[in-house]
């Protein structure tokens, strides 16, 4: 049996024992002359960036990178990462929980958040990574404008200073994206300078903890719209999604502004995280991902957390550089997400994991773990509002739980015709769908929630193999079908119950 921190510490106390056998795990080296177990990692979020724009990725293209593309090389680099939900504010709650927030089944309308499943704090009974780096004596610091990291629970947290008062920006189609990209620009400015000051004050502790998180204030107040073509949402069948889908009537060339803006913010985020990582310490863990992707008018869509057919724009940079150069400059295709950045960072440290996060430990990729012994992921499943992706290394399904709507994409790269490549093929491949349906299902517990104007409603559990929307899915298993609750049933009733369906089900 293989000796992993994940054995260890999902187990065993961060006491003697513990902390005697992981010093003979890679990564365990020891302050010099104190005896002490030497316990660093930086977190570093990168908003609005694609890992399609960052050269040194898989088919890496479109922006000059050499920061990224020097971490790269030294990283272990994960090439199918996508975040665990969107937009920028409900993947925030993720990163600092370590639990999935698909499928917003605990949701509950906050005030001074947009009325969008996902938009919430993390609630008292969910676990937060930096309160267990500080009960165990490792400084930590969170640097963000982010409100998920505020309130007494975040006494680490650590305004960067200097954000203008968040507003409502008007929906006027490409302007405002750029203009979102513009904030996302000036966001990652304060956020890394200010990160930099905070490595200064830790730079000669044996323990830490820093987190560098940019985040657009604007994003907290309203949910970004998400523009598509006109007649896309007959054809697609993608529904309302409440207030945000806006039709925008644009040709690829009104998109060369938004991407050059874009390919701008990408390169300007890179020059920073140059500055930045000339102040971390060398042997500190470092883990970089982005937040969320971004279409730029990708298959009609264009904007945040689109359900757009190309897979590109959901996939975000991911690299874990290991403090002894291990791993550097390899690759795997596991699918990573946002839940698993907790789970890896504490276990880097040395603490025990709290057993409601249920993101994977990777730095058991550092102890000659291979990719394949890791538990199986074959799909990766995010969400946005109502929307559902699903996908696995061919196939991408968007389903819509408003329209009982489910669309699927052959992604076969090597596909001679291009142009019927990304048309919907939901009733050619029945068995796929049901598998990525099936897929969803289970990670949500087993069951989705409704979701009325004030929070998630519990829907009534099916009985029998009744098929309400005649797809050949058995309402028992399928992931997108949407029944009307009984007659005589209020909302009232279908309130979410505060029971957590991760738990029930085990599913992660």
């Amino acid at each position: 049996m293989r000796l992993t921190r994940r054995g260890l510490l999902r187990h065993g106390g961060a006491g003697a024992a513990t902390a005697a056998a992981l010093a003979g795990l890679p990564g365990a080296a020891r302050a010099a002359g104190s005896g002490k177990e030497r316990r660093r990692a930086v977190l570093i979020v990168l908003p609005l960036v694609r890992a399609d724009h960052v050269k040194a990725f898989k088919d890496g293209d479109g922006a000059d990178t050499p920061n990224l593309n020097d971490l790269t090389g030294d990283s272990l680099r994960f090439d199918r990462a996508v975040p665990e939900c969107m937009p920028s504010l409900p993947v925030r709650r993720t990163l600092i929980t370590g639990m999935r927030s698909y499928p917003f089944r605990d949701w509950r309308r906050t005030e001074g958040m947009p009325a969008v499943p996902g938009y919430n704090p993390p609630w008292d009974w969910q676990p937060v990574m930096t309160e267990v780096t500080s009960a165990a004596s490792v400084r930590t610091i969170y640097v963000t404008d982010s409100p998920i990291v505020s309130g007494p629970r975040f006494p680490e947290a650590r305004r960067p200073g200097g954000a203008p008062a968040a507003a409502k920006p008007p929906s006027d189609g490409i302007r405002s994206e750029i203009e979102a990209i513009e904030r996302s620009t000036r966001a990652t400015e304060r956020t890394f300078k200010a990160g930099i000051s905070a490595l200064g004050e830790v730079k000669d502790e044996d323990s830490f903890f820093v987190a560098v998180d940019p985040f657009d204030p604007v994003d907290a107040i309203a949910a970004p719209p998400i523009y598509v073509r006109p007649g896309v949402v007959e054809h697609d069948g993608i529904g309302p999604m409440s207030e945000r889908l806006v039709e925008l009537k644009f040709s690829d060339g009104d998109t060369k502004p938004l991407r050059s803006a874009y390919r701008d913010h990408v390169e300007a985020v890179d020059d920073r995280l140059g500055k930045l990582l000339d102040a971390v310490p060398d042997d500190t863990l470092v883990f970089v991902l982005g937040d969320i992707g971004y279409s730029l008018g990708d298959h009609s869509f264009l904007g945040r957390g689109t359900p757009t057919s190309y897979r590109r724009a959901y996939e975000i940079p991911y690299l874990i550089r290991h403090p002894d150069g291990e791993k550097g400059g390899d690759s795997i295709e596991w699918y990573a997400s946002t839940h698993d950045v907790p789970t890896t960072i504490l276990a880097h440290l040395g603490l025990t994991i709290p057993g409601k996060m249920r993101g994977e430990d990777l730095t058991a990729l550092f102890d000659d773990v291979d990719q394949w012994d890791l538990p199986d992921r074959p799909f990766s499943i995010t969400a946005s509002g109502q929307l559902i992706i699903v996908r696995d290394d061919r196939f991408l399904m968007v389903a819509d739980r408003e329209q009982i709507e489910r669309r699927l994409y052959d992604d076969d790269e090597e596909a001679e015709d291009d142009i019927t490549r990304y048309d919907d093929i939901a009733n050619e491949e029945p068995g796929k769908l049901t598998d990525m349906s099936a897929a969803a299902l289970a990670v949500a517990g087993g069951t989705l929630p409704e979701f009325g104007p004030d929070g998630a409603l519990r829907p009534l559990r099916q009985r029998g193999d009744d098929d309400a929307d005649d797809d050949g899915i058995p309402n028992d298993f399928d992931a997108v079908d949407n029944d009307e609750p009984d007659d005589g049933v209020t909302p009232e009733a279908l309130r979410y119950d505060g029971r957590d369906a991760e738990d029930r089900s085990g599913a992660r």
